[in-house]
């Protein structure tokens, strides 16, 4: 399922954090091939836990399915 979607979808379950952490992962261009999660908490200045806790609300199983989403997202772009 496409990234937007999964989005829109649960946005009303968000918290505000966590729709910023979104809205940050639109507007920062990050070299996504080998980025771990590690570095995107420093990134974005948030905890590992808050960032597995969108993803989990996304009904995403593992931040490698992001990274793939988002990669998948900016080739159809």
């Amino acid at each position: 399922m496409d990234l937007l979607i999964r989005i829109n979808r649960h946005y009303q379950e968000l918290t505000e954090q966590e729709r910023q952490m979104i809205t940050a992962l639109q507007q920062v261009d990050l070299a996504w091939d080998g980025l771990t999660s590690s570095e995107l908490v420093k990134k974005l200045y948030v905890s590992r836990a808050s960032i597995f806790r969108m993803l989990k609300k996304l009904e995403l199983e593992s931040f490698a399915e992001l990274k793939y989403l988002i990669e998948t997202n900016r080739i159809e772009l």
